[in-house]
């Protein structure tokens, strides 16, 4: 039987691992603010120490509250959690495009899968969204804040 304690202790320690990981990778750009503001580092730095926060907060109602959650069953095989395990299989497939083929590319086969995965069938709404999101982020990201995403790894 898995319970709800085990559970949360996977999910606190992973969630300090990745923490550390996105702030890591984050400290190896400038963060310092300048006249255009903060540098790119700065906000995934942020996020990386918000979700350490909330980890280490996990872990910490984890221990003061473990006899009650060690009661609590967790079924990680019920069908409600099929489409969990769908997404985080395109969010990783999506990590793994960015390097591959590039942000943009990525993103325009991501955003389909994931709005098929919602049962979303309409094929011109899909297509309208995926090209309205690409190009939002192309004109914000990349010509308004002049940050260049990641490229496939050929170019």
């Amino acid at each position: 039987m898995i319970n709800m304690k085990k559970c949360n202790y996977v999910v606190g320690v992973l969630g300090i691992v990745i923490a550390g990981m996105i702030m890591q990778a984050a400290a190896a750009f400038p963060m310092e603010f300048t006249t255009n503001g903060p540098g790119p580092g700065f906000w995934p730095f942020a996020l990386g120490g918000a979700l350490f926060i909330c980890a280490a907060i996990l872990l910490g109602y984890t221990v003061i509250n473990g006899t009650e959650l060690a009661s609590q069953e967790v079924k990680l095989t019920g069908p409600a959690n099929k489409r969990v395990y769908q997404m985080m299989g395109i969010v990783v497939c999506f990590t793994i495009l960015i390097s591959l083929i590039g942000f943009y590319a990525a993103a325009i086969v991501t955003i389909p899968a994931v709005m098929y995965l919602v049962d979303y069938r309409e094929k011109k709404g899909i297509a309208l969204t995926t090209m309205g999101t690409v190009v939002f982020i192309y004109l914000v990201f990349g010509m308004l804040l002049k940050t260049q995403l990641p490229k496939p790894f050929f170019m």
